[in-house]
């Protein structure tokens, strides 16, 4: 695994056009560099039946960043999965109107294809180790008929977690691929029937206790073991969003399981203050309120720009409120309406939170999962999208977002906020995912080597040599020169998955007025070398063109000393 990768010292760069044009120190230039950052939010919004609204333009929607009211500088729309723009008309429309067509406020021209800054990149996310087998295998019949109604530019990834992370198919944009990957999960153990054994077991140890110092010791332990396991359960699903944080376009994760404790054990803990009346049970239950790891969940989340919806895969098992009222604490079987209702209430309510809190929904109470699935996909084909100029400068912070519709019969969902990242965490973060991801764009027509790796120490440093053609770099005049400003960000990934940390370099270029023409058929290298630990690896390498807008991301692969 690599910890770390450097620059090996003697790092060389050159211009590819002989000695009078080399690479030399600058001063700062005058044509200053601008990190034009826009703030996007993708907005769903539904009528009182939940079915989409469409037609509405710009001025129907207002946007406030902590509370301060920002202007909309950009804007689109996209109806049943294709761009559109509406018709708009000065003519208020009538009562009967609006009767009639109550999820269409205005006609709509059909515009081009989805463009790639707002392609769907859609993680299944498996949560076998909460989940039982059961259930799991019954979400996934409406689960792939949820997939083959997804569009065709869309990219499809499918994880599971079982104690450990584990790919099971990288992004592609055939759902048809992810949909028989299932079947072979459908084979696995789900880990939540022992966990819900051991529940029972301490349920019936509580229904036959004369006190209650034996089943509060046990239930302390078992607490302590579900929140251990809840603890890195969540470092999954978080590593998992950071992965998506540098991705271009929309991002979503469905995320099936039988829940998630947010209080764990808190069923149990109420069950002895009420058969005992030991009121410092439910105190004690507060020790493992997990609740702020779940709103650094749903906050990382709003960071990376993903959109959570969430399964309760175990099905309808909701308690009328006279049932758990009138219920015993606990019962001999293990079972209880009271521990039950708090069970599942304790369960749904993480993954309702999360989904909530980033804009999507959950599914939750239902055996068919079909219905809430195809909410999901109705999202996935209908939202506006809605940008401002944040007024920060990449100051790090969360800021708060509300959106609101002139219109106030209709329901807005949206992610709850966004952290202002400067240009140089954006890039790292792209070079990452690009990685991580086998993402590549390249506008600027990089082109990438890596040579072969040499002995250093107890390491191997592979040499790595970046050319961009100069005349996709945008080059400003100064005086008896033309300048131009290049940031370079490179890692490697090994073959477990492992990232080092990001690398990054500016590059001043400066050619003489006379020689400009002649270099515009030429191209600008940068070599260096990155340490890496034998074994199999890919370089990851991110260009950003800091006068220009454009930005390229390639990769290689390369085999240090394991051949």
């Amino acid at each position: 695994m690599i910890r770390r990768s450097r620059v090996i010292p003697g790092l060389a760069v050159a211009l590819l056009l002989g000695s009078a044009l080399a690479a030399q120190e600058v001063e700062s230039p005058f044509f200053e560099v601008v990190d034009v950052n826009v703030v996007n939010i993708e907005v769903f919004v539904t009528d009182k039946k939940g079915n989409p609204v469409s037609g509405l333009v710009r001025e129907d929607f207002e946007v406030y960043e902590d509370g301060r009211r920002v202007l909309i500088t950009n804007f689109s729309a996209v109806a049943d999965g294709r761009p559109v723009r509406a018709i708009k008309s000065d003519r208020p429309e009538t009562e009967g109107e609006i009767a009639q067509a109550p999820d269409r406020r205005r006609p709509l021209i059909p515009l081009q294809e989805v463009p790639e800054a707002q392609r769907l990149h859609l993680v299944v996310y498996i949560d076998n180790f909460n989940i039982e087998p059961f259930h799991r295998n019954r979400v996934f019949n409406r689960l792939r008929e949820f997939l083959l109604q997804l569009e065709r530019s869309d990219r499809v990834m499918l994880v599971s977690y079982d104690r450990t992370l584990n790919i099971r198919h990288r992004f592609t944009d055939n759902p048809r691929l992810i949909a028989a990957t299932l079947n072979e999960l459908e084979k696995l153990t789900g880990f939540r029937l022992q966990a819900n054994r051991e529940r029972r077991d301490i349920l019936r140890a509580i229904d036959n206790a004369d006190s209650p110092e034996g089943v509060m010791l046990r239930t302390r332990q078992h607490a302590s073991s579900v929140a251990n396991d809840l603890r890195f359960t969540l470092a999954a699903m978080r590593d998992t969003v950071q992965s998506l944080s540098g991705l271009p376009g929309r991002k979503a994760l469905l995320y099936a399981s039988d829940g998630l404790p947010m209080v764990p054990a808190r069923d149990l803990f109420f069950v002895i203050r009420q058969k005992f009346q030991y009121m410092s049970a439910v105190l004690e239950s507060q020790d493992f309120d997990a609740t702020r790891q779940f709103k650094e969940l749903a906050n990382q989340a709003n960071a990376a720009g993903v959109t959570f919806y969430t399964i309760d895969a175990s099905g309808l098992q909701s308690l009328t409120a006279g049932d758990a009222e009138n219920a015993r604490a606990s019962s001999i079987d293990g079972g209880g309406a009271f521990a039950d209702s708090l069970n599942l209430s304790n369960l749904q309510s993480s993954i309702q939170f999360i989904a909530e809190r980033t804009g999507g929904t959950a599914i939750v109470n239902t055996n068919d999962i079909g219905r809430g699935l195809d909410r999901v996909a109705s999202d996935f084909k209908n939202y506006y999208s809605l940008g401002y100029s944040p007024s920060g400068a990449g100051d790090g912070r969360f800021h708060e977002v509300e959106v609101k519709t002139l219109e106030k019969r209709f329901n807005v969902r949206h992610r709850a906020g966004y952290r202002d990242k400067s240009l140089s965490q954006r890039m790292s973060e792209r070079t990452v995912s690009s990685l991580r991801h086998g993402y590549q764009v390249n506008p600027l027509d990089v082109r990438l080597s890596v040579g072969e790796p040499s002995v250093h120490q107890d390491n191997f440093a592979a040499p790595f040599l970046i050319q961009i053609p100069l005349k996709k770099i945008v080059l400003v005049p100064r005086g008896t020169l033309y300048q131009g400003r290049v940031r370079i960000y490179f890692t490697a990934m090994d073959e477990r998955g492992g990232i080092a940390e990001v690398q990054q370099d500016q590059i001043s270029i400066e050619i003489p007025t006379q020689d400009f023409e002649t270099a515009q058929n030429k191209h600008y290298a940068y070599e260096a070398s990155l340490l890496l630990r034998r074994g199999r690896h890919i370089v990851g390498v991110g260009i950003q063109d800091e006068y220009g807008t454009a930005a390229s991301f390639v990769s290689q692969s390369v085999d240090a000393g394991s051949g």
